[in-house]
């Protein structure tokens, strides 16, 4: 059952893929040298990444991907004439098995970069690899898109995280445990930057890993195969909101039978219930998985949209 679930969250992932007008700029490694919790292996392979990188050969993910050793961002930025200084971190889903960045990041990258909003897309390390890995690699991501927020015409307040249905599950993560190390030690200056989101956005987020409301692939993927009860509750992140969680835009279609829009709707309740600011739009119909709809990002089989009102949602959030 939980194959059968992620190939078809997979499938989701697959039938949309969006290769948007260009505003590549470079390509970021997350760590230098050797990322923590790599695998044997690794080191070679970040050394090879690092040395394309500095050569200028690094090309960005146009595609969904699977088995990343080596964590990047791709960065994106807007028109300077169009340049709000608003930033979005973006996590794809997969199931914590890929990471869908063909699928789901640039259509959605397209539509920031068009209403003046830089995007730092990542390529995050998922299975093979368990937690906390992940969230290291999420941690990592914010620190240095904020501490090198000058170089990119970033406002380092207004830098916000976004998931989709693992990706989300990530993001919100990020957004109750940013300051959680994990076992992880600090190795440089970016370490002693806040990872702290400003905003987040979670689109058909996984949100639990109670095993009644999670996808159970990405509950196996990110936590094995029996994860301590523990475990699970600290990363069931409706359960883990407290007054400084970042403010929260959540959508989640109605008909998503592989990630239950429950997952979303706890996580609003949460925030509510700790006076942060929330929005959750349930939209109508909407399965799982992404789509494109008057040439915008959207939810699987409907007809409703999303993005205007998220993308009002932000403007109101970082004015």
């Amino acid at each position: 059952m939980k194959t059968t679930r992620l190939l078809t969250l997979l499938f989701f992932c697959a039938t949309l893929n969006v290769f948007a007008a260009d505003t590549y700029v470079k390509t970021i490694p997350l760590w230098p040298g050797t990322p923590p919790g790599a695998k044997e292996g690794d080191a070679a392979k970040a050394q090879a990444v690092a040395l394309t990188i500095k050569e200028g050969k690094q090309q960005p993910v146009r595609k969904n991907r699977r088995n990343i050793r080596v964590p990047i961002i791709d960065v994106y930025l807007p028109a300077k004439e169009k340049n709000t200084g608003v930033a979005m971190v973006i996590f794809c889903g997969g199931g914590y098995g890929a990471v869908c960045i063909g699928s789901e990041g640039l259509s959605v990258k397209k539509f920031f970069n068009d209403n003046g909003i830089a995007v730092f897309m990542v390529s995050y390390r998922c299975s093979p690899f368990n937690h906390p890995v992940p969230l290291w690699d999420a941690q990592r991501s914010m620190r240095i898109v904020r501490s090198r927020a000058k170089e990119f015409g970033v406002d380092p307040n207004k830098i916000g995280a976004m998931g989709f249905s693992a990706g989300g599950h990530e993001a919100a993560t990020l957004s109750v445990h940013y300051d959680e190390p994990f076992g992880y030690k600090p190795i440089d200056a970016i370490d002693k930057v806040s990872a702290r989101p400003d905003f987040s956005c979670l689109i058909y987020p996984v949100i639990s890993m109670r095993k009644d409301l999670t996808h159970g692939g990405s509950r196996h993927h990110l936590l094995g195969a029996n994860p301590a009860d523990d475990l699970v509750s600290k990363l069931s992140n409706d359960e883990q909101i407290d007054k400084n969680t970042p403010p929260a835009f959540l959508a989640h279609g109605t008909a998503d039978q592989a990630v239950k829009p429950a997952n979303s709707q706890r996580y609003h309740d949460a925030c509510k219930k700790h006076g942060v600011a929330t929005k959750l739009v349930l939209v109508e119909g909407g399965k799982h998985g992404p789509a494109m709809l008057n040439g915008k990002p959207a939810i699987r089989s409907t007809q409703d949209e999303y993005a205007d009102s998220m993308l009002k949602w932000i403007q109101a959030r970082t004015r």
